[in-house]
């Protein structure tokens, strides 16, 4: 017996010079450390006292060896040996727990890493029932809360990392966090973001404007939210369609302003029209011919330049209120031999095209012409330009870049099988976007030619139509043909974000801003689809 017990001693005594030694690796050696001593108190055979408030689900000793042994030894000895190891089992855990309470608290968490790493299923159990009461006894209550512990600036920069869907969830997590997220500063960004900015920089101030309290302290988390919720309708096709009847033919261009809609048709008349009521205010009666091209800009007197089949262009001025209004042609401009098809104008300066193969460039102020460029070989049928280039595009199936200053043609670029209808450039973007006669829309690089995307109907979903109108901005392309649809892409990937279908015939101009898009069709209808939330 006395054998037995000196195999039990030279056990603990191993174990403890394990528990030691694993101890020590996680600490640098300059730290004081109590050791477990592995001698035993007495080897006398004695019943020690074990504490009765213990938890009973801890066993104290190893029941299957107690089987082992019944069945080896008498009733008599078996007892003696039970009575013996909890002797030693409490006597050994009283010294434990002496040791451990001389550990400081980085001490004591290694060493519990050390014994939670060698616990299987049973321990965890058990420590999850002792521990649950005790879980951040002595901790302040936020102690769990990341951001309740760093500094402002930090978590400000922190949640300034986060999209909007993101950082709305967080405003959700407790009252400090709603305060963090609900930051002005952190919505400002998000709301100036490019990809939260409106392409309009007029139709930005204005909203902005439109959000500002008393104290002019514009409330920048109801900005993003509405422009979060427009973008939303954008890219899933939700909107508003009025409709405008009046026209007797079909509609062959379309303008608007903030309040009202200006249409042409291929009657020779233009209709202004209420935006808001869908009724008629006024028509200007003055081509003789269809009237094919519009432009509108002024906010009080609205200057609007028109162009027709009877090869003039005219200036009007439009004057509208509550209770009157008022138009007159103010200037009649003359030059194209043939029908005026397209034209653009900023500030006095207007480019027209014609089916005279000509593109002109004139003066609005006393109606001269500064320049004619030609070099198509057939009609000009969309023609657009900046201060640098001016871009035109033609039923050769052509489109031509051409140096505004001296009228010189750049470059010429071919990739359509059939006349260019519409196009778009931005020379900020480096791109050219055109639509055709063969249902393609094309996208070039503006400063070397080259065609860098094509949208066709069998691999990107695109028109099953001529595709006669085409109009985009810094994020989407929206396009009108012949199938009756109106399509907007994503200019940046070619994507289609969505269809609209509501026209009964084929779609032949449009014209769109931030909130908004007009189009006008064969069907001698004009639709406003407002997507604003």
């Amino acid at each position: 017996m006395r054998a037995s017990l000196s195999k039990s001693d030279n056990a603990l005594s191993s174990l403890t010079s394990v528990i030691n030694s694993r101890f020590k690796r996680h600490h640098s050696i300059d730290d004081d450390y109590p050791v477990i001593s592995s001698s035993s108190s007495s080897n006398d055979e004695k019943k020690i006292h074990v504490d009765t408030h213990l938890d009973h689900r801890v066993p104290l000793i190893n029941d299957d060896d107690n089987n082992n042994t019944a069945a080896t030894t008498t009733t008599t000895t078996t007892n003696q040996q039970m009575i013996f190891q909890k002797s030693l089992f409490s006597s050994e855990l009283m010294k434990v727990v002496e040791w451990f309470n001389q550990l400081n608290d980085r001490q004591k968490e290694t060493l519990l890493r050390e014994i939670l790493n060698s616990c299987s299923s049973p321990q965890w159990h058990i420590l999850s029932l002792l521990t649950t009461d005790n879980w951040h006894r002595d901790c302040p209550s936020d102690c769990s809360d990341p951001l309740a512990q760093l500094p402002f600036d930090i978590s400000f920069y922190i949640l300034s990392l986060l999209d909007p869907v993101s950082l709305a969830r967080c405003s959700r997590v407790n009252k400090l966090w709603y305060y963090l997220c609900s930051h002005p500063e952190l919505w400002h960004q998000l709301a100036k973001h490019k990809k939260w900015s409106f392409s309009s920089h007029l139709l930005d101030q204005q909203q902005i404007e439109f959000h500002t309290n008393e104290q002019r302290q514009a409330q920048w988390k109801q900005i993003f939210i509405e422009r979060y919720r427009l973008r939303s309708r954008w890219l899933n096709g939700r909107c508003d369609v009025k409709t405008f009847h009046g026209h007797v033919e079909g509609v062959s261009c379309v303008q608007f302003d903030s309040q009202t809609i200006i249409s042409g048709c291929t009657d020779g008349t233009i209709k202004v029209w209420d935006m808001n009521t869908t009724n008629e205010i006024i028509t200007l009666v003055g081509h003789s011919r269809s009237v094919r091209c519009l432009h509108v800009d002024g906010i009080n007197e609205v200057r609007l330049v028109s162009g027709s089949n009877d090869r003039s262009i005219k200036v009007w001025s439009i004057s509208i209120n509550q209770t009157w209004s008022k138009c007159a042609c103010k200037l009649t401009l003359l030059g194209h031999t043939d029908t005026v098809r397209c034209l653009v104008v900023r500030d006095d300066i207007c480019v027209s095209g014609s089916h005279d193969h000509s593109v002109k460039v004139w003066n609005l102020t006393n109606g001269s012409c500064l320049q004619t460029l030609v070099d198509h070989t057939d009609k000009v049928l969309c023609v657009q330009f900046n201060w640098q280039y001016i871009v035109s595009g033609s039923t050769d199936k052509t489109i031509k870049i051409w140096h505004y200053s001296d009228g010189s043609c750049l470059r010429t670029l071919s990739a359509h099988n059939g006349s260019v209808t519409c196009l778009y450039f931005d020379q900020e973007q480096d791109l050219i976007v055109s639509g055709s006669l063969d249902y393609d829309i094309r996208f070039w690089q503006l400063s070397t030619g080259d065609c860098c995307q094509k949208i066709d109907w069998i691999s990107k979903e695109g028109h099953r139509g001529v595709i006669r109108a085409l109009k985009a901005d810094s994020w989407r392309v929206v396009s009108g043909a012949d199938d009756k649809t109106i399509k907007v892409w994503d200019i940046r990937t070619g994507v289609r974000l969505c269809t609209l279908k509501n026209h009964t015939d084929g779609v032949t101009c449009l014209s769109f801003n931030d909130y908004m898009i007009v189009s006008g069709s064969f069907d001698g209808s004009v639709k406003l689809w407002n997507f604003r939330p």
